[in-house]
C-alpha cells in the first residue's frame, strides 16, 4: 500500500480510502456469506429436535412378586404355573415425561413378542421406581425362554435386555 503526502505533510485521504476499498469488499462478502449461512442453518435446522438426557434404567429384576413398587430378588427361572411374572427397574435422572418401554418376548423358535408396555413418568420425572407385569396364560407359561426389552423412549433404542426361564 503506498500513501502519498502532499505539500503540506498530510496524508492523501483519497489514497488511503482506495486503498481500504479490497479490505471493505472481503469484509461484505464474509458478512453475507455468513448471513447466507445462518439462514440455512435455519431453515434445514428448524424441522429437527435434538434432544439429550441422562436418564438411564438400572437394577432390572424378574420375579413373580413385588415389594411396593420393585422385585424384592431377581429370579432368572421360574415355574409354570407362576401366576404373574414381573419386571421391575429404577429409572434414574429422567425428566418430566420420560416414556419407558417394556417389551416381552418368548424366544423359543422365532421370537414372539409377547405384550408391549410403555410408561410415562408425566410430571414425576427424576427418580422412579417403575414395574411390568404379565399374567399367566389359561394353560400356563410354556416353557423355555423369555426375554424382556427395557427401553428409553418409544422406539426401544438401545434396550436392555433381562432374561429369565420358565421351567
Amino acid at each position: 500500500m503506498h500513501t502519498l503526502i502532499n505539500k503540506n505533510g498530510i496524508q492523501d485521504a483519497a489514497i488511503v480510502a482506495l486503498s481500504l476499498k479490497p479490505i471493505k469488499n472481503k469484509m461484505m462478502k464474509f458478512k453475507m456469506k455468513s448471513f447466507a449461512l445462518v439462514i440455512l442453518m435455519t431453515i434445514l435446522g428448524g424441522g429437527c429436535e435434538f434432544e439429550f438426557s441422562t436418564a438411564n434404567v438400572s437394577d432390572i429384576q424378574i420375579c413373580d412378586q413385588l415389594q411396593g413398587q420393585l422385585c424384592g430378588a431377581d429370579n432368572a427361572s421360574l415355574f409354570a404355573n407362576t401366576p404373574q411374572i414381573c419386571v421391575s427397574c429404577k429409572l434414574k435422572n429422567a425428566p418430566q415425561d420420560t416414556k419407558v418401554k417394556f417389551v416381552w418376548k418368548y424366544l423359543e423358535g422365532d421370537p414372539v413378542v409377547i405384550d408391549e408396555v410403555i410408561l410415562n413418568t408425566a410430571d414425576k420425572g427424576m427418580s422412579l421406581d417403575l414395574h411390568s407385569t404379565l399374567s399367566r396364560p389359561y394353560n400356563g407359561w410354556p416353557k423355555g425362554k423369555y426375554a424382556v426389552e427395557v427401553s428409553i423412549g418409544e422406539n426401544g433404542d438401545s434396550p436392555k435386555v433381562k432374561r429369565f426361564e420358565i421351567i
